[in-house]
């Protein structure tokens, strides 16, 4: 079979922590918001009045069918019919994810085109976290990736430069990962730490400072939404008080983006949650909404996304001019869509989606899901040792 897709071809403090106190919310209700030692505590709560939104593209979900594209997003588990067993379904099931492969090929299978591509060439890769690197779990504060997949990717570190852009905020997936190897991209990429290196266009740019990390090397901090830091804090805390009483409910902060979460949520109040969510946004133009599974997620209206913040990490590697750099990029989610396009529109790398039922997808290639992940991983390894050797 024809493996080629059907296609052309570590951690600085966060400078603004959360708390009930600065927040002014009651001590019953609990925000979801990292802890630990890289958030110390502050008493300093800032506002900025609003300003006439800027021009954007924004997701339709903000004015309307919001309930509609929670449930299109977050799709419930086919009710059988009394007429098929669940083993014919799951064989109709298989038949369909296996039509939906000839298009996105598996990229174990396609490992040998892969590398072969790679020859002579660095490989660069990209990984998100959730349902990628861990599972997806009910409870966003337990998605642990398990020591397995911890010991793969701090082996793929060792032989490829890697970097994690997820939703997350950057000191959360770090906390998660423990990896002073990566490079670690948070917000969904509007928060960076990447390698220094001298650059006019990343040395130039007003968002982008020089710092240190907690080893004390020399980092890139790049933060290109730092204007909207309060905005989204206050955002954050009209979230928790508007959902407190919708039971499962939480909301997550990602600093530069809030996460509302619904997976715990009865579906009957899903509506309940959609409404709370657009009640809060109507005063700020400046924030869209966007889905993924069973979560909310409210952000910046800016020209950013994890496609840039590709472009922008292979800059700080010195590699985003370079024909001899092969990036790999591997997500399930929405948002990695913006990756697997900058992949494909610069001809130069391959999208991984992870999903585990078919979905259409930028990406060439294609893992069912995170033990696949960290097998592809291994298989990088062993292919990099065995052409060394």
């Amino acid at each position: 079979m024809d493996l080629k897709p059907k296609h052309n071809s570590p951690v600085l403090t966060d400078p603004v922590p959360v708390n009930n106190s600065r927040l002014g919310l009651p001590s019953n209700i609990t925000p979801y918001s990292p802890q630990g030692p890289a958030y110390p505590s502050s008493s300093m709560y800032l506002t900025i009045s609003r300003r006439k939104p800027m021009p954007s593209k924004l997701d339709d979900v903000r004015h309307g069918g919001l309930p509609d594209a929670m449930g299109s997003s977050s799709p419930p588990r086919k009710k059988l019919n009394k007429d098929f067993s669940s083993e014919s379904a799951s064989v109709e099931q298989d038949a369909a994810y296996r039509t939906w492969m000839l298009k996105y090929p598996s990229a174990l299978n396609a490992l040998e085109h892969i590398t072969t591509c790679a020859k002579g060439k660095k490989i660069a890769l990209f990984l998100d976290y959730d349902g990628t690197l861990s599972p997806i779990v009910d409870n966003p504060d337990h998605a642990y990736m398990p020591t397995a997949m911890r010991t793969a990717v701090k082996n793929v570190a060792k032989y490829f430069p890697t970097a994690i852009i997820s939703g997350r905020s950057r000191d959360k997936v770090y906390e998660f990962i423990g990896l002073t190897e990566l490079h670690y991209a948070g917000s969904h990429g509007m928060d960076i730490i990447g390698p220094v290196r001298e650059s006019k266009s990343i040395d130039d740019h007003p968002n982008c400072i020089r710092s240190t990390d907690k080893q004390g090397k020399e980092v890139n901090l790049f933060q290109p939404a730092s204007e909207f830091l309060p905005m989204i804090n206050e955002v954050f805390r009209s979230l928790v008080e508007n959902v407190k009483d919708i039971r499962g409910a939480k909301v997550e902060n990602n600093k530069f983006c809030v996460s509302v979460h619904y997976r715990l949520v009865d579906e009957k109040s899903w509506p309940a949650v959609a409404h709370c969510v657009r009640d809060v946004l109507k005063d700020y133009p400046r924030l869209r909404l966007t889905h993924g599974r069973k979560v909310l997620e409210v952000r910046p209206v800016i020209d950013w996304d994890k496609g840039k913040a590709v472009e922008f990490l292979l800059e700080s590697l010195g590699v985003s001019n370079c024909d001899d750099v092969l990036p790999i990029y591997i997500g399930d989610d929405r948002t990695d869509e913006d990756a697997f396009k900058v992949l494909r529109e610069r001809n130069r790398g391959y999208g991984i989606l992870v999903s585990s039922v078919p979905k259409e997808s930028k990406a060439f290639y294609s893992l069912r899901d995170p033990s696949e992940v960290m097998e592809f991983l291994n298989a990088l390894v062993k292919w990099k040792k065995s052409a060394a050797s």
